[in-house]
């Protein structure tokens, strides 16, 4: 018998495991036969057999086990046999193959399982006269336990094999599965996008000067149901898309500010109509530009501000944003804010399960409860951030989402104008409210800006001396009324130009715009109030 070869540096299975120690032992004791058995309790077979002189024992011979010398060695596990003569021994000497073999020398040694489990045997067969030494022995039961060791290793390769086979085959079925439901959703979309289209199409048809009132209430509440229904649909594919891996994320420059600041403005009629006072404080510089998916931000920030105000009766919400890291880093951390008031999710009943000791509320339950938020969720963890929700008190709540971004360069147009500005006195004539984004604004392009709610002190500074380059007053100024105000500006300081801020939806009579050099629309964009500066102030 030939020495088998093994290059691998372990053996493929048991079978070529057991050639192997067989071949050694052989070129090891002078024995005729070696031999290595298995059995399952019935039958016992020889796996790998080494005759010398005689062929005593063949290779895949197979014996009933109760028939077989080897059920005389795991008769008592774990300990070997050793019969100098089976004819003489009172074990063997009435056995069958006892008959066939002759009088036999014969040494079993178990093999046994980790677990204590038989596995089979390594015997050795001669003529009466050999004897074994010690340290032939010893050999015999160290290769003993290393096939041992083989057999359970082997077992657990083929376990692995099998969990990793029906991994795969969970898998293919997983993605199949995904597959018909992505396929599932698309066509529901488009089945019922089609008629919901033509629905809202016939709501603006059926709206007429001579409708009353009552009709007028349908045909909104037909829209308002129409455009809620057509949100959700969309809300839909986009989870969709994003649970299934498809949605790719990109790096290209962009203007964050007008990003943030024309995401807000699709939400200001609504917040309008709702009587909510909608806020936009943005601690950022205009001339930055940085570098990410700005659709997919957008498209983030609105789904978690139509959240805000679907949540918000009475009250306001305020969209704050900042980018950590300060303005000379390569790279900073988007911090955007969006807190709201009125019917808060930590005084919701429904949903008071979502909030932690500490006022931290589980974004992850929260989440669960709304598409739109789910699909934010992915958003932020596609481009590395993520969103975080905290009860503020008992009638706010703050979502806070965290996301990394890479500056580009800076506008050098946008940031001479800044410059121009640097000095300018501004009288800035404002109710107190949540919105002090145009004099946060004013006051880090370097402006001199006197702000007041209360006309009697703006009139003292006037009469002090203080002489403003542009008023910019808010038309929802209510003590000593705006309109009057800027008439007595007019009337105070010659040639005083004049910045009115009016809430979304808001017409001014047209005999009054002629008193006014410009008007912005609130939330004002930084764009437009830079443009505006410094066109008046040129």
């Amino acid at each position: 018998m030939g020495t088998v070869g093994i290059t691998r540096g372990f053996y493929e299975n048991i079978q070529e495991a057991a050639s192997h120690i067989v071949d050694v032992l052989s070129g090891i004791m002078k024995v005729n036969t070696i031999f290595v058995a298995t059995n399952d309790g019935v039958t016992n077979v020889i796996m790998e057999a080494f005759n010398r002189k005689e062929e005593w024992i063949a290779k895949g011979s197979e014996l009933p086990f109760a028939a077989s010398y080897c059920s005389l060695v795991l008769r008592d596990q774990g300990n070997s046999l050793t019969i100098t003569d089976t004819c003489e021994h009172p074990l063997t000497k009435s056995m069958d193959v006892t008959s066939g073999l002759g009088n036999r020398f014969f040494v079993g040694i178990p093999i046994m399982r980790r677990s204590g489990e038989t596995f089979g045997t390594i015997c050795l067969m001669d003529d009466p006269d050999y004897v074994i030494s010690e340290t032939d022995m010893k050999t015999l039961e160290a290769m003993a336990v290393f096939l041992g060791y083989v057999v359970d290793l082997e077992d657990k390769l083929h376990d692995s094999e099998q969990l990793q086979e029906q991994l795969q085959a969970e898998k293919a079925r997983a993605e199949s599965e995904a597959m018909t439901k992505s396929q599932m959703l698309s066509l529901m979309s488009h089945e019922i996008r089609n008629p919901l289209n033509g629905i809202l199409g016939l709501t603006d048809l059926m709206r007429t000067p001579d409708m009353s009132d009552e009709q007028a209430e349908y045909v909104n509440m037909i829209e308002t149901s129409g455009n809620i229904l057509l949100s959700l649909l969309n809300n839909m594919m986009n989870f969709n898309i994003n649970d299934a891996g498809e949605t790719v994320v990109h790096d290209d420059p962009f203007d964050l500010v007008a990003t943030i600041e024309n995401t807000v403005y699709l939400y200001a009629g609504l917040a309008t109509n709702k009587n909510i006072e909608l806020g936009l404080n943005l601690e950022l510089n205009v001339s930055q530009v940085f570098v990410g998916d700005e659709i997919k931000i957008g498209q983030l920030l609105a789904h978690v501000i139509q959240y805000a105000i679907d949540s918000t009766r009475t009250g306001s919400v305020l969209v704050t944003a900042t980018v950590d890291g300060g303005d000379v880093e390569e790279t900073g951390t988007l911090q955007l804010h969006v807190k709201y008031t009125g019917r808060m999710v930590s005084s919701d009943q429904k949903l008071r399960s979502f909030n932690n000791l500490d006022g931290h509320i589980s974004t992850q339950k929260l989440v669960g409860t709304n598409l739109g938020l789910a699909v934010s969720q992915n958003l932020a963890l596609l481009m590395n951030g993520r969103i975080q929700v905290y009860g503020i008190g008992d009638k706010e709540t703050e979502f806070e989402i965290s996301l990394p971004l890479r500056r580009h360069w800076e506008l050098p147009q946008l940031a001479n104008i800044q410059h121009r500005l640097k000095g300018k006195r501004v009288l800035l004539a404002k109710d107190p409210d949540i919105l002090q984004g145009v004099s946060s604004l004013m006051r880090r392009w370097e402006m001199d800006v006197h702000m007041t709610s209360v006309t009697t002190e703006a009139y003292g500074w006037i009469q002090e001396g203080f002489k403003p380059d542009v008023a910019v007053v808010d038309m929802g100024l209510l003590e000593g009324g705006a309109v009057d105000f800027v008439h007595d500006l007019k009337r105070l300081i010659t040639d005083s130009p004049v910045i009115v801020l009016i809430p979304y939806g808001m017409h001014i009579d047209p005999h009054e715009a002629d008193v006014f050099d410009a008007v912005l629309t609130k939330p004002v964009k930084q764009v437009d109030l830079l443009n505006a500066l410094s066109i008046i102030l040129h």
